[in-house]
């Protein structure tokens, strides 16, 4: 077998190859156990499904898919909004395939057609964050998973009665009606926070799919409603695993998902979550740092945290990227961006905005820089996760103008840390 990447194509995948897709993504990722085609590629659009070959088609090399998806970020004028963002996944080389260049090849290739179809943000979930960084990817988010005990207490005395006023309400989730309104929740309550990525609805409505080999030892995937005046305000998606020591109880709750209309509402979710009989722990997933959960439990040790990377972004077209985004004081500088792997953002950049009500330009200048950055600083401060100050401390900024970083710093400021972006 060849090992010149040039000997490989990168082709659209058909209905007909959606079996040899899917075998080079178990080969790929050995952990996950075997689904029937129709089952496991339910969430892909295959019209967005990438294959590498030698032949024009199967046996396939390499292969990737890519959702249509968005992602919340500061919007002009405050507040905030939801930007296209191409969710790259299920990237994947087989393992006799290794080491000849192919995943630089895909992942190039997925960016070239984004930025033909002027799609200006992408984002992935790294299963190895070695690998990424030098696609130009940067982690935008993280994610902080709470481990708490059942019965924990959760303070907070002035929700207390807008708590009580929640009713809660438990189903399975893999009814058709009640996986569209998971869906629809998810987009009304997750996609208004910042940094937050919304699914399709055919991802949905597969995360919601029971399929009882692919359980191992937990049950079937539910939801726990949230109901306020006879509307649906929140849920939480969960499923519990059963387990007996010493003839007590010792099950384990884990909650994927968790999305309220209010702070009293969280509460009410999360009180239930860690009231479950049989229970003795209970994970809940997909925080933020600055999750009132994590600090209505007592703070880090008491809801034993641990934290992950999230989201990661790249900025697939500089300009456009930029001036989609709100700026909360006025800013005018110029930006020398390196970005070998997508040659079309390298140079300088003149981000101009008037102030927190205007729209920002983001444009082409020959002027002298101010600043001198990879792209992946962009991406990291892109939701607020990481400032460029604090970028520049690192040693990834290059400061020409004295002055230049704080004034980008203030300007990319968030009032949030943005929230853990939910997987794909």
């Amino acid at each position: 077998m060849s090992g010149d990447p040039a000997a490989y194509t990168i082709v659209p995948v058909t209905t007909a190859e959606a079996e040899a897709f899917l075998e080079v993504d178990q080969a790929a990722f050995f952990f996950e156990q075997a689904q029937p085609v129709d089952i496991a590629l339910s969430s892909l659009d295959l019209s967005r499904c990438y294959a590498a070959t030698r032949n024009g088609g199967p046996p396939f090399a390499g292969v990737y898919g890519s959702h249509d998806m968005t992602v919340t970020i500061p919007a002009p004028g405050g507040g905030l909004r939801p930007v296209p963002m191409a969710g790259l996944t299920w990237v994947g080389v087989h393992p006799d395939e290794r080491r000849r260049g192919l995943l630089t090849r895909m992942v190039r290739h997925h960016l070239e057609d984004m930025h033909r179809q002027e799609v200006a943000v992408g984002g992935l979930h790294a299963s190895e964050p070695a690998i990424y960084g030098r696609f130009g990817y940067a982690v935008a988010s993280v994610e902080a998973r709470l481990g708490l005990s059942r019965g924990a207490a959760l303070t907070a005395p002035g929700l207390d009665d807008r708590a009580a006023s929640v009713r809660t309400r438990l189903t399975w989730v893999d009814d058709p009606e009640t996986a569209g309104l998971v869906h629809d929740l998810h987009v009304r309550l997750l996609g208004t926070q910042l940094g937050a990525v919304v699914r399709t609805e055919a991802m949905t409505r597969a995360n919601a799919r029971d399929w009882l080999p692919h359980r191992r030892d937990r049950e079937a995937n539910r939801v726990l409603f949230a109901e306020r005046d006879g509307e649906t305000v929140g849920y939480a998606l969960l499923n519990r695993a059963s387990k007996w020591e010493d003839g007590s109880p010792r099950g384990a709750l884990v909650c994927y998902e968790l999305a309220a209309e209010d702070s009293g509402v969280l509460l009410a979710l999360a009180r239930r979550l860690v009231d479950f009989d049989l229970i003795a722990t209970v994970t809940v997933e997909g925080r933020s740092l600055d999750d009132p959960v994590l600090w209505w439990a007592g703070g880090p040790r008491a809801a034993e945290v641990r934290v992950f990377d999230g989201v990661w972004l790249r900025l697939i077209d500089v300009g456009a990227a930029m001036a989609q985004r709100g700026y909360t004081v006025a800013v005018d500088v110029v930006l020398d961006v390196a970005d070998p792997f997508c040659p079309w953002n390298e140079g300088r950049w003149r981000l101009r905005c008037e102030g927190p009500a205007s729209a920002a330009t983001c444009e082409r200048t020959d002027d002298a820089a101010d600043l001198r950055l990879p792209v992946q600083v962009l991406a990291s401060a892109y939701c607020g996760l990481r400032s460029v100050a604090s970028q520049a401390r690192q040693g990834a900024v290059h400061e020409l103008t004295p002055g230049a970083v704080a004034a980008l710093t203030t300007a990319m400021a968030t009032a949030d840390h943005p929230v853990a972006a939910v997987a794909f």
